[in-house]
């Protein structure tokens, strides 16, 4: 398939992303295509990662010409849905939303448009509007079709205190407080530091250990006894030191009758 490299054009703000996303095509002419139909779009590649940059979606549109068609025509939109939309939104970038044609005589076209920046957790989809073209220009058919959508993943860590245990400790007057502390992310969690506030009583943090995915590790706290029905606020990652999925860290439990 003959490809024409073009140049990866900036991106510019759109729907609250870390950045927007930026666009770049490839045209191919004369390649088979993708299946029986007149026209076609799939998703060609959908690369999640930790960093937004790293983020991209490929797309591609392949049309075959018609009797007495001249030229062929495609046009990619940008669509966008988060983790807890229904809908899904128009992004605006460059590159995208406008027509790419082909040389005359071209009985097969395909252009692939790839969208990097990407924000996550969301997912991202193209719908594409075929035309075909006569001699003189003019439209002698339209189409639009709408790719399988690219979800692109959150993979931070997510640092969650599960539950609190309260324990004997050596002295009658105290306990130990045993926070379960659990990485509900993607990616493992570098050490940070766990807060535990008893009633009014704010204890000096406990250090938390790394955390692999799905790891389960206890924090302990030793400090005079709560009163039942005290309320137990554990803050974890309580220095903000990890970029998390989910910056609620925060668990509020009673104090266990004892």
């Amino acid at each position: 398939m003959h490809r024409l490299a073009l140049l990866l054009l900036p991106a510019v703000p759109a729907l609250a992303a870390p950045a927007a996303p930026s666009a770049a095509g490839v045209p191919a002419v004369a390649a088979p295509p993708a299946s029986s139909a007149a026209a076609s779009v799939r998703v060609a590649d959908c690369t999640s990662a930790l960093e937004p940059e790293a983020r991209s979606a490929t797309f591609e549109a392949r049309v075959k010409a018609i009797a007495g068609s001249d030229r062929l025509a495609v046009r990619f939109s940008l669509q966008t849905r988060g983790e807890d939309e229904l809908g899904w939104r128009r992004v605006t970038a460059p590159g995208l939303d406008a027509w790419l044609t082909s040389d005359a005589g071209v009985g097969r076209y395909g252009y692939a448009k790839t969208v990097q920046n990407l924000a996550a957790p969301a997912s991202y989809r193209v719908v594409v509007r075929f035309r075909w073209l006569g001699p003189e220009g003019d439209v002698m058919r339209t189409a639009r079709e709408t790719s399988q959508a690219c979800r692109q993943l959150d993979l931070r860590p997510d640092l969650v205190a599960r539950r609190v245990d309260v324990l004997p400790a050596g002295a009658a007057t105290d306990r130990i407080f045993v926070v379960a502390l659990r990485n509900a992310g993607r990616t493992l969690a570098p050490a940070t530091t766990v807060g535990l506030r008893v009633g009014d009583r704010v204890l000096p943090p406990a250090l938390a250990p790394v955390l692999e995915p799905g790891a389960v590790r206890s924090v302990g706290f030793t400090a005079p006894a709560c009163e039942p029905g005290e309320l137990l606020e554990v803050t974890a990652d309580a220095g903000g030191a990890v970029d998390e999925a989910d910056e609620a860290n925060v668990l509020i439990v009673p104090c266990p009758a004892q």
